[in-house]
């Protein structure tokens, strides 16, 4: 098996065959080699909006003339019938674990999607894959796979709108779950509709650019993907209080200094491009303590990366900067407020 799409890609790229065991192995969702090859977005990325007809599929603030977020990359097919329906397959990236599945269209707006972890790798990334037409018979919520193992087809489903069958795609996700334990935060919410996606519910998920990373990757920069988060810029960091060691810290020891003992009480989050949270560490000895419920923002670097134009991260209240709503709640959750 492969380390990429394609052999002839993969060693185009590095000159030998896949690389030693620390070094993870990634590979593109989609059987399109167009990514690999150098090609520019419009060859694999799939339009969503004639207003912005390329970039409008890539991540970032990059819909309704800038000011909406779309927190994925977009893929179009190579393969329809037809009838214009997609009959790509799409694979797993990396070795991992099937930790959520909906088979049921109309109970996201993700449509038929996957989840999966990625134990493996540090830290412990979680891939989505949305819109599948249908997924891979036999495959379960518990089920391992391995990298380029199918997981299902690409297609156009959707809950509560309705993709173009010229404009299906996949919606591919990387990124970081904030908390184990999302339920009891969103019944204090009263969001007044259930919750069908326990843990795994977008509100919890916290993607990062799939197009930089996997370049970095390309061009053997990084070998695991806490190389690539050290490399994001820190746009803040938060100080909270916490009664219990906030699990995100246990979950992704790759981007915590807690070693494991005691429960301190007091955490410092840094704070990258859109919100993500890239460490979160127990504040020095001694440190002011916030009070419950609340944050103090020690520090924060306005930047070209942080997509405040679509998702603004902190408002003033008086002389004080203040988590705004997205950032709040992103705070809450790894919290546990």
């Amino acid at each position: 098996m492969s380390c990429w799409y394609n052999t002839a890609f993969f060693l185009l790229s590095f000159g030998t065959s896949c690389l030693a065991a620390e070094r993870m192995v990634l590979s593109w969702p989609t059987a399109n080699p167009a990514f690999a090859k150098g090609d520019p977005y419009r060859f694999y990325v799939q339009p969503t909006s004639s207003e912005n007809p390329i970039e409008s599929g890539i991540y970032g603030c990059v819909r309704n003339k800038g000011f909406k977020f779309h927190e994925g990359l977009d893929l179009k097919p190579v393969k329809v019938d037809a009838a214009k329906r997609p009959l790509d397959t799409v694979f797993a990236v990396m070795d991992g674990v099937i930790s959520h599945r909906n088979l049921k269209a109309g109970d996201s707006s993700y449509g038929i999607y996957l989840v999966l972890e990625h134990p493996d790798v540090q830290p412990a990334v979680y891939t989505l894959y949305a819109h599948l037409s249908r997924v891979e018979p036999g495959l379960t919520v518990g089920s391992r796979v391995k990298a380029r193992q199918p997981l299902g087809r690409m297609g156009n489903t959707a809950g509560g709108y309705r993709i173009p069958m010229e404009r299906a795609h996949l919606h591919y996700e990387i990124g970081l779950r904030l908390t184990d334990h999302f339920q009891p935060w969103y019944d204090r919410r009263k969001f007044g509709s259930p919750n069908r996606h326990g843990k795994y519910n977008g509100m919890n998920l916290v993607g990062f650019d799939p197009i930089p990373f996997c370049r970095a990757y390309l061009s053997k920069q990084i070998k695991q993907p806490v190389d690539y988060l050290k490399s994001l810029p820190t746009i803040a960091v938060v100080r909270g209080k916490s009664s219990k060691v906030p699990d995100f810290a246990v979950r992704y020891p790759s981007l915590s200094s807690y070693s494991g003992k005691g429960t301190p009480k007091v955490w410092d989050v840094s704070i990258g491009p859109a919100g993500l949270p890239l460490r979160c560490d127990p504040a020095p000895p001694n440190a002011k303590s916030p009070s419950a419920g609340s944050y103090e923002v020690l520090s924060y670097k306005s930047s070209e990366d942080d997509c405040s134009k679509c998702r603004r991260l902190f408002s003033r209240q008086g002389k004080s900067l203040v988590p705004a709503y997205i950032l709040d709640n992103y705070l809450d959750l790894i919290f546990g407020n």
